[in-house]
């Protein structure tokens, strides 16, 4: 059985106690960790002492799933790996961070080799290859769309064709299956009986979503949020997962909380949470 887990993303602007707090408050045991470039959570990096963050996360019964370092150069990872390491977590997530020859001619091959010393699993997220920016969260760059990256089925299977290696993996997000009108049942078939499933968003997108246009804008963080009247059926994505043998962390995320008081975040992710787990312990008898 997959384990469910949650994002810290959603508490960008809170503390790391605070986030935490919160987590466990509903019900959560582990967490995914966030090393990422503003505005996206940063609550962890280098530097930071590895212990002080492990006492936290024990203070709370929490323990991390993963480390999610989007937005940050080939040095900033390796230095992410390391910390990861150091925190005991196993997998790194990030996204396709340049023109797909480039990612895994150059970019990507010293990560894996790095993870591979340190026993961290690299997770590319199939992720619309749109360059970061601080104001992605608007629609940001969708003009400036890589010509190749890792976003479609053809391309998640040429990436763990082109790198076959058993710390590389993916870090399943469908609502980017969802824009590039995949089929997100099939990839997750794929991925999992070739041990290349390494982590999975339950995460959904708003049903408002203008294709070429919105480009990472995926609407208002309530519509990312799974629930009943969602775009996406999640009691059947996570019946997939569970048909497929994934034992992996699947966890609650979503983009779109800037600006949002500790009470709202915590009251929308409790909502979808209940619709979340209700599913998961259906599946769990």
């Amino acid at each position: 059985m997959f384990r469910y887990t949650a994002e810290i993303l959603p508490y960008h602007d809170m503390s790391l106690e605070e986030a935490l707090r919160d987590l466990a408050d509903i019900g959560f045991k582990e967490v995914n960790l966030w090393s990422s470039a503003a505005p996206l959570a940063h609550h962890v990096n280098p530097g930071d002492d590895p212990g002080k963050i492990r006492d936290l996360l024990d203070k709370y019964g929490m323990k991390p799933s993963g480390l999610t370092v989007y937005g940050k150069n080939q040095d900033e990872i390796l230095e992410r790996v390391e910390f990861a390491s150091q925190l005991g977590i196993d997998t790194v997530i990030f996204d396709c961070e340049a023109n797909y020859p480039d990612f895994v001619g150059s970019f990507l091959p010293p990560i894996v080799e790095a993870g591979a010393r340190a026993g961290v699993r690299i997770a590319v997220e199939n992720h619309l290859t749109v360059p970061f920016s601080a104001d992605f969260e608007a629609g940001g760059n969708e003009d400036k769309r890589w010509d190749e990256g890792v976003d479609t089925f053809a391309q998640i299977k040429r990436l763990v064709r082109d790198i076959d290696d058993p710390y590389l993996g993916v870090c399943l997000a469908p609502p980017h299956l969802w824009v590039m009108q995949e089929t997100i049942s099939e990839v997750i078939t794929f991925l999992t009986e070739r041990k290349r499933l390494f982590y999975y968003y339950i995460w959904d997108v708003d049903r408002g979503y203008r294709h070429g246009v919105d480009g990472l804008n995926f609407g208002p963080g309530e519509k990312q949020l799974p629930s009943p009247d969602g775009t996406l059926d999640h009691r059947f994505l996570l019946s997939e997962l569970h048909r497929a043998g994934y034992q992996g962390a699947a966890s609650l995320k979503c983009h779109g909380t800037h600006g949002w008081s500790l009470e709202k975040i915590g009251r929308e992710l409790r909502a979808s949470d209940a619709y979340v787990r209700d599913a998961y312990n259906a599946l769990a008898k």
